[in-house]
């Protein structure tokens, strides 16, 4: 609790401009974040709040602005080009403003952010739709945050009891790809099995 206490402090202490640069790493679990604590007094969500959002903006218009002035690195990525023609298809019903539904949908947001940037979409119209899904969306993880405020002890005494049971897991998650990556080179290395060729192909007598 010493750790936790510590970082409410330094919260209470610095409040807005830490929240600001959080929000331009982190964009969802910030604004649980503000509204708990703005529950409690530790925050002043008259500040935090609009600097939360100010963040949360800061961080999508730079995936934007790499998106639209690096297009032909983007395009060549394997991982767009997997998830391409299913944007362009949901871009076509919804226009621009798949960037306002998208945010609650996680894993959705960047690629949806990112394929408007290679349309090179004006910076008005990005705004206009990033802003209509990033308002309502913070309003309700705010709110949520507000009314779990309650929690937030049981919460932090949970995760340290957890924390050994999330370390397990980490480390059973590492083996398990290190023994699948072991077993993928061995097989990428295998030699093709030889076939050797038709007897009856290879003659060329006709009866």
């Amino acid at each position: 609790m010493d750790q936790f206490a510590a970082l409410l402090e330094f919260l209470k202490t610095y409040g807005a401009p830490v929240v600001f640069l959080w929000a331009t790493i982190e964009t969802d679990l910030v604004f649980l974040v503000v509204g708990a604590l703005a529950h409690s007094g530790y925050l002043n969500p008259y500040s935090c709040f609009p600097a939360a959002i100010a963040g949360a903006l800061l961080h999508d218009t730079i995936v934007f602005y790499l998106a639209r002035n690096r297009a032909e690195w983007v395009r060549s990525r394997k991982a767009y080009q997997k998830l391409a023609p299913s944007l362009e298809r949901f871009a076509k019903k919804t226009g621009p403003w798949q960037m306002a539904m998208c945010r609650p949908l996680y894993g959705t947001r960047y690629p949806t952010i990112v394929y408007w940037g290679l349309q090179r979409l004006s910076y008005p119209r990005f705004y206009a739709a990033i802003n209509a899904g990033l308002l309502p969306w913070a309003v309700i993880l705010a709110t949520i945050g507000y009314k779990l405020f309650h929690y937030i002890d049981d919460f932090d005494d949970w995760l340290a009891e957890a924390k050994h049971w999330i370390f397990g897991a980490v480390v059973i998650a590492v083996l398990v790809f290190l023994i699948k990556r072991r077993f993928t080179a061995r097989a990428a290395a295998a030699p093709e099995p030889s076939v050797s060729p038709d007897p009856k192909a290879s003659s060329g007598s006709v009866s």
